[in-house]
């Protein structure tokens, strides 16, 4: 999976500069390179669809028994309604269930795994709002600002949009 992320940005170097140059050997080795990095990706695939999990000896075991997290690898996890996230030293996996079957997550992982780490918003819902509220501001005020053809808003209305997008998504975070 580290070798196709690393292959991704080789293709978006390599791409470019096979369509500028326009050599069709290079052309061929860019699009096979392509296809290998989509081939990876489809292939790991596994790691993101459904498996079933159960909580057998102590361990969480994961899918038809071959992968099972102890205990003592975790180093925390989370629960947000029917949406857990398990870290690990080496790995963090994700186990989401239906909205009946939550408090049977909960009470199964925390029967393997104790206590779950527990998170709250950074910002506060009015904050969220009013961070919102400016990037929706900024948005409507770019396009206006395009189709007007009018620099001077543009120059308050870029930085307006991408304030208020990155205000947001650091007051929705949810932290310790």
């Amino acid at each position: 999976m580290r070798l196709a992320q690393v292959l991704v940005f080789v293709c978006l170097v390599a791409g470019p500069i096979a369509r500028r140059l326009m050599i069709a050997p290079l052309l061929a080795a860019v699009g096979g390179l392509l296809a290998a990095t989509a081939l990876m990706f489809w292939s790991a695939r596994r790691s993101f669809g459904r498996l079933p999990f159960a909580n057998v000896d102590g361990r969480l075991r994961v899918g038809d028994g071959q992968d099972s997290i102890r205990r003592a690898e975790v180093t925390a996890w989370t629960i947000d309604g029917p949406s857990a996230r398990v870290y690990t030293h080496s790995a963090g996996w994700r186990f989401t269930v239906g909205k009946d079957d939550a408090e049977a997550l909960r009470a199964m992982l925390t029967g393997a795994l104790g206590a779950p780490l527990v998170l709250r918003r950074r910002g506060t819902k009015r904050a969220r709002m009013i961070a919102a509220i400016v990037a929706l501001a900024g948005a409507v005020a770019t396009a206006t600002a395009i189709a007007l053809q009018t620099p001077p808003l543009v120059v308050v209305a870029v930085p307006a949009l991408v304030f208020g997008l990155a205000a947001l998504g650091a007051l929705s975070q949810k932290v310790r």
